[in-house]
């Protein structure tokens, strides 16, 4: 094949890429575990409120990356994290779960950070003498909690599982040379289009418990899979702001890593820790912690000590 035909046949494969379609919002009807928060521009975002007992520790935010989070799935986590004790706060993200929003984009990115922030500032317990605020993030997430943790005053202490700083070659989520020739083209004529599948391939993911936790999120209603070029972009600047955000973090810092993590490179970890303001930072490794939850749920000793000392 010529050089003008290779070129004029990636332009009209380029073409019959049409935008991927996400799953439309669920039906909140029958949902009664939770409410809705609007925000100053008027947008409805849906949280769900874990309060086991009346006379709770801590409220600690789970916050989520830009694919969501389904709070029925994650509810052996937000157990672990309440410990029976502990106040747990989970919002679906704008374009989300039950939250009103655009699925895959958003017309001004700070928007996503700025939920956050406006629901924590607006809570019961922000200004609470009695309850400690406390952020929890895992991946992706880590990034937009340092985004909002730097604008929220009242902020006793984070735990970061597995913050994507530095990121490996995975099987089944790193793009192919061909995928970032198609990137190149819709960031540049249709960047506001989902076309991103950040499910990737879950079946080729090596760890099998990742595998299992990634097949299982694959059809799941309440999480996003196509993502805007705008949005990985947007998306991964933050992530390369982490380390600026630790050097002005003056809160307490658990650092988590699991030892299996095969997306997330242990390099990018210890670099925000050593990076962190607060000299109140404690760094555990998980021997057999994978990249998914699992490092999480065999952290939970860690986890509920740190909680218990904050």
């Amino acid at each position: 094949m010529t050089c003008d035909k290779y070129m004029l046949f990636s332009f009209v494969t380029l073409l019959s890429c049409s935008p991927m379609k996400n799953l439309e919002r669920p039906d909140v009807s029958s949902v009664n575990d939770g409410y809705f928060f609007l925000t100053n521009n008027g947008c409805k975002l849906y949280v769900y409120d874990h309060q086991p007992i009346e006379n709770y520790l801590s409220t600690i935010f789970v916050i989520s990356g830009i694919t969501g989070i389904n709070h029925h799935a994650e509810k052996d986590v937000i157990e672990q994290l309440s410990n029976y004790k502990n106040r747990i706060v989970v919002m679906h993200p704008r374009g989300t779960g039950y939250s009103e929003g655009k699925r895959g984009d958003i017309s001004d990115f700070s928007d996503f950070t700025d939920d956050y922030i406006e629901l924590i500032k607006c809570d019961k317990d922000y200004h609470s003498k009695q309850h400690k605020i406390l952020l929890f993030g895992h991946s992706m997430s880590t990034a937009v909690l340092l985004a909002v943790a730097e604008k929220t005053e009242n902020v006793a202490g984070a735990i970061l599982v597995n913050p994507p700083y530095l990121l490996k070659e995975a099987k089944g989520m790193s793009p192919g040379y061909g995928d970032y020739f198609k990137y190149a083209w819709f960031y540049i004529f249709e960047k506001h289009k989902p076309i991103v599948n950040m499910a990737g391939d879950p079946t080729t993911i090596e760890n099998e418990e990742d595998r299992k936790e990634s097949l299982a999120r694959v059809n799941d209603k309440l999480l996003v899979k196509y993502f805007s070029m705008y949005m990985m972009v947007e998306s991964r600047k933050l992530m390369k702001s982490m380390i600026g955000y630790a050097k002005t973090a003056n809160y307490p810092l658990l650092m988590i890593y699991g030892e299996k993590d095969n997306i997330v490179d242990k390099k990018g970890c210890n670099s925000i820790f050593f990076a962190w303001k607060c000299e109140k930072k404690k760094y555990e490794s998980i021997k057999n912690g994978a990249h998914g939850k699992s490092t999480v749920l065999l952290a939970n000793n860690v986890i509920n000590n740190w909680i218990d000392k904050t």
